[in-house]
């Protein structure tokens, strides 16, 4: 009688078990091959990786280095590092119509790339940067820190105004770059503002947030050594600078939060 019961149990939970496999959803495969970016979940990790493989087919493999990348609808926007008569230098890219396998997103296509430098063929790997002659001690380093803060006014070669009839003005966009500085203009809701990112050198690495007159916003994002990079400051709505200074290997990401 015992193993009559014990068979019954066993007969009766197998049966329950099919049939909740027989209920459970059955995930479907996206079946497409190619998909634009702006129509799936491309997070910035994706980016990173796709505009790096760019950069590999473009200089050759390890010969540049992916430094920053920006979604911007279908298309990526970055920056990135290479070697040239035994000197470091900076330069920027875009890629076009960029569409992904949905299943594998570093498989990947774009319409049109345009690189604007490109290493020397005799070097394969990149210069070392040299260190900043002009490293503050820690007396200049308090100086410094007074100018970076809030109420300072900067002079660069940049518009105080924006056309808005320009369909394009509200997005992030890049207007000035040299001697490791970087200006992007961006425009934002009421919220706060985040930043997010990784500094590879060790000597410096500044941002600040500029009204279109320049003046300098809140507390700088200022470090002095290798590390995660983490800031955030609230700002009204209407557009801003954001303005990136920096000695050796960065990469950066911000995201807006509204209220």
């Amino acid at each position: 009688m015992k193993k009559l019961l014990i068979s019954l149990l066993s007969v009766l939970l197998l049966a329950g078990c099919g049939r909740r496999e027989k209920t459970d959803p059955e995930i479907t495969p996206d079946p497409r091959e190619s998909v634009s970016i702006s129509e799936t979940d491309f997070t910035q990790s994706d980016a990173m990786k796709v505009w790096q493989a760019a950069l590999d087919e473009y200089c050759g493999v390890n010969a540049c280095k992916a430094v920053s990348v920006r979604i911007s609808g279908k298309d990526l926007s970055g920056t990135y590092t290479y070697a040239d008569n035994g000197l470091t230098k900076t330069s920027e890219g875009t890629l076009y119509d960029v569409t992904v396998n949905p299943s594998q997103k570093t498989s990947w296509s774009a319409s049109r790339t345009e690189f604007k430098g490109k290493p020397d063929p005799a070097e394969t790997e990149p210069a070392e940067t040299e260190e900043p002659e002009d490293k503050k001690d820690g007396g200049d380093s308090e100086k410094e820190d007074k100018e970076e803060k809030e109420g300072k006014k900067h002079n660069f070669d940049i518009d105080d105004e924006v056309d808005e009839s320009d369909e394009d003005a509200r997005n992030d966009t890049k207007v000035y770059e040299e001697s490791g500085i970087q200006i992007w203009r961006l425009y934002t809701k009421k919220g706060t503002i985040e930043f997010t990112g990784k500094y590879e050198g060790d000597s410096k690495f500044l941002i600040q947030i500029m009204d279109l007159k320049q003046n300098v916003k809140g507390e700088p994002v200022k470090m002095t050594k290798a590390g995660d990079i983490e800031g955030s400051m609230k700002l009204e709505e209407g557009y801003y600078y954001i303005v990136i200074e920096a000695a050796g290997g960065w990469s950066l990401y911000w995201n807006r939060t509204y209220e």
